[in-house]
């Protein structure tokens, strides 16, 4: 175990060896808790290696980082043709990093302006790579133009999708106001919900939608939706107009598939969740289907198994208990039809306990899922019966989600393919 006196500085430049097997060929853009390098191995294949800085890290959260950092670099072992896939991971000086494939390409937002570039090809690859993250239990969150890759065969791959640390480097990174009087631009990108993510105790799918629908507009327009962004009091302004969804149409009106691209980008770009696209296939059945397919991996785990021959199980795709199943009908104690979950506490009894130790997000009676024997439905319902009221439904304090929609007491039917967040857990609805 990593313990805060193993871990030392490291300040690699170029030419440097980093974990006595890649040579810094270039030292790429660094944050307040990562760095980024470009590298190549003793054979001189090319790679992207990040770091996570934990020497910069107060030592009292290096352990919740590292956890974190263990968590995501597991759940993030995906293989598609849409995203950077990692090759490698390791540990310097007590600082964890992953190896990941280096393209040959250039990012969005030196082509964003570029009128002969084919949106609808380059929109379906964008929404390609989020479904294979989506689908297994992955949120970008840092979706920008920067982390949008064009290869020299002209494909999309998305990158910088893994967060060393999770939400505790999320947050580290937030809300960069003002460096000298400029603002950071990639707070253009970032959901409303995301503006005040302390707050937000459920990541989901729909905060990368919303920061396709801008990307979107700019490869429609050469600009952003709500406005300029260069000052402090031009984020203030675009914020409002983000929260208002007062996005700007009229730069749309010469496009001839206006109406098209007006009525994904109002379901790509609206501030309220209800209201937002629930997933990308909904984006993508907008979209031309004659040309530009999915293509897959062979091998991958992307798509959850749908053949049903005993019933449902949860996977866990992401959380303390990466990889582990829980088959439905094996728990389920009869008569009752319920099987009750919440957070792992000798206090209470759940027949799911989930264990998490980077967040505190789970309520210790969070949810249920219940069978309808006559329909064979299983349903899912926020919430447990009050142990100290036999008659009052308690909903757990920060919700349960279906995919990006929020699950009520009154219960929300569940299959095949479908993410029920719980906190920073996703679990995937599998048949087996």
């Amino acid at each position: 175990m990593i313990t805060n006196n193993s871990v030392q500085r490291c300040d690699f430049r170029m030419h440097d060896m980093i974990d006595g097997k890649f040579r810094v060929e270039r030292v790429l853009n660094s944050t307040r808790t990562d760095q980024k390098f470009k590298v190549n191995d003793t054979s001189g294949n090319e790679y992207i290696l990040k770091l996570l800085k934990l020497w910069e890290v107060d030592p009292g959260l290096r352990q919740k980082m590292l956890l974190s950092a263990d968590n995501e670099i597991k759940s993030c072992q995906i293989k598609s043709n849409y995203l950077t896939n990692i090759v490698h991971t390791g540990v310097v000086n007590g600082n964890p990093y992953l190896l990941m494939e280096y393209c040959k390409s250039v990012d969005l937002s030196r082509l964003i302006r570029n009128q002969k570039l084919d949106k609808i090809k380059i929109a379906k690859e964008i929404l390609y790579g989020l479904r294979d993250l989506h689908k297994s239990g992955k949120v970008h969150c840092q979706l920008t133009p920067e982390n949008i890759l064009i290869t020299d065969n002209n494909h999309v791959k998305l990158t910088n999708y893994v967060t060393l640390g999770g939400r505790a480097n999320l947050l580290a990174n937030k809300n960069k106001t003002l460096r000298s009087q400029f603002i950071d631009k990639s707070l253009a990108y970032q959901a409303p919900e995301l503006y005040r993510i302390e707050q937000c105790s459920t990541v989901l799918p729909s905060v990368d939608i919303f920061s396709f629908g801008v990307i979107l507009f700019q490869l429609l327009t050469g600009e952003l939706p709500f406005g300029r962004l260069a000052t402090e009091s031009d984020w203030i302004h675009y914020q409002s107009r983000a929260k208002s969804n007062d996005w700007n149409k009229n730069t749309l009106l010469r496009n001839e598939q206006r109406d098209m691209w007006i009525g994904i980008l109002d379901v790509c770009l609206s501030s309220d969740t209800v209201g937002r696209a629930k997933d990308v296939d909904e984006i993508i059945n907008r979209l031309p289907d004659d040309e530009y397919r999915y293509v897959g991996v062979a091998g991958s785990k992307v798509e959850a198994p749908q053949s049903i021959q005993h019933g449902l199980m949860l996977h866990v795709m992401q959380g303390d208990e990466f990889d582990k199943y829980y088959r439905l009908p094996e728990i389920m104690q009869l008569p009752q039809r319920v099987i009750t979950i919440g957070r792992a506490d000798a206090s209470v009894f759940n027949m799911i306990q989930l264990s998490e130790q980077a967040s505190t997000y789970i309520s210790r009676r969070h949810c249920t899922i219940e069978l309808d024997d006559e329909q064979d439905i299983w349903y899912i319902r926020d919430g447990q019966w009050d142990k100290n009221n036999s008659e009052d439904w308690s909903c757990s304090l920060n919700g349960t989600f279906v995919n990006s929609e929020q699950v009520t007491k009154e219960g929300h039917k569940i299959v095949p393919g479908d993410i029920i967040s719980i906190g920073d857990m996703k679990l995937r609805v599998e048949a087996y």
